[in-house]
């Protein structure tokens, strides 16, 4: 790991991992939740001791050098909103930390201003490896993110990016040796299925969309999902990683489902087809990576026409495996903990 590498905890071999966690809204807190968990788990299986020295947000602070575990971290947030200390600017939570490893978990900046990259660059350079789940470094500054992680021999790792716990990277990392991504195309959001479900249905764009926000489903602001916003962020994060893109989600074309009438969604249904919110990512003949997000009308048969609701998935062409289809379920918070999670034990095994 970091410069705290070899570390040893108090609980005799077990290596101590320290966490700075920058963001503590509901996915920091579900990771929290899962690493207490998996405590013996992790001991047992792994090795490893997990504490967190550091968590914050815009509410308040929590600083432990020494570190706590993450159920004395939850039990000394308990039900408030955020953690009880004075809040503290992200870069003295990071520097007073002492961690091993950032956890970025802020939330997706509405200007797309580059404050949670700040928050990577820093830990990078500080000497500490990062785990995220925001999507705007990974989409909006790969490259510079990239180049500082090599730069700082440290590493980042990003599976809760892309589809909530959904192994997409460590798949083509991991399972797909010497296979390159040369296109995909994908269902990238839940929301967007749930209007498009209701409008099949007979409801309204409006109604649908005021009762998903009133669920809880769908934000106050409903730009990013329903004007294909997440969707880009998500095609650019994959593609800047897997195929050398170097894009921004603003080079993705979108169509908003506002401008879907509910009559082609009913058409699509009476011809025995599905309408679906599809991101389609594919390289030129002169090497240049192509985006668009897009309503259309898939075949029934076609993979990802049976993705509604809180489904995603995603259709990858490889050269050497050709088609790789991948699905999940009930995409929902705990999954996108346990995406961190998985990339903290990736991490782990790779130091």
């Amino acid at each position: 790991m970091s410069a705290a590498d070899g570390r040893k905890g108090r609980a005799g071999k077990l290596r101590t991992v320290r966490l700075c966690l920058i963001g503590f809204g509901s996915v920091a807190r579900a990771f929290c939740t899962l690493l207490a968990q998996q405590e013996r788990i992790l001991a047992d299986a792994h090795g490893l001791r997990v504490l967190v020295s550091a968590a914050g947000t815009r509410g308040g602070s929590l600083l432990a050098p020494d570190g706590l575990t993450p159920a004395a971290v939850l039990a000394a947030v308990g039900g408030a909103p955020a953690p009880p200390q004075a809040a503290r600017p992200a870069s003295e939570l990071l520097r007073a930390s002492g961690a091993d490893v950032l956890v970025e978990l802020t939330v997706m900046e509405h200007d797309f201003a580059p404050v949670s990259t700040g928050h990577v660059l820093e830990a990078l350079e500080l000497g500490m490896d990062v785990l995220t789940a925001n999507k705007g470094p990974i989409a909006w500054n790969w490259d510079r993110v990239a180049a500082a992680a090599k730069a700082n021999g440290r590493r980042v790792r990003f599976e809760s990016t892309v589809m909530d716990g959904l192994p997409v990277f460590s798949l083509l990392e991991l399972a797909l040796p010497d296979c390159r991504l040369i296109g995909f195309e994908a269902v990238f959001n839940a929301t967007s299925n749930s209007i498009v479900d209701a409008m099949g249905q007979g409801e309204t764009f409006a109604d649908a969309l005021a009762r998903m926000q009133a669920a809880g489903v769908a934000e106050a602001d409903p730009a990013n999902d329903v004007d294909g916003w997440d969707a880009a962020f998500k095609a650019a994060a994959l593609a800047n990683v897997a195929m050398g893109a170097g894009i921004t989600p603003a080079a993705i074309a979108r169509e908003s489902l506002r401008e879907v009438a509910p009559e082609r969604i009913a058409q699509a249904r009476a011809a025995g087809k599905r309408l679906r919110l599809v991101t389609t990512v594919t390289r030129g003949a002169h090497g240049a990576v192509r985006g668009a997000v897009r309503a259309a009308e898939l075949d029934i048969d076609h993979p990802l026409a049976a993705l509604g609701g809180d489904s995603l998935g995603a259709l990858l062409h490889t050269d050497l495996m050709a088609d790789v289809f991948i699905a999940e379920r009930n995409g929902l918070v705990p999954q996108t903990a346990y995406g961190v999670y998985s990339d903290l034990l990736h991490l782990c095994r790779g130091s």
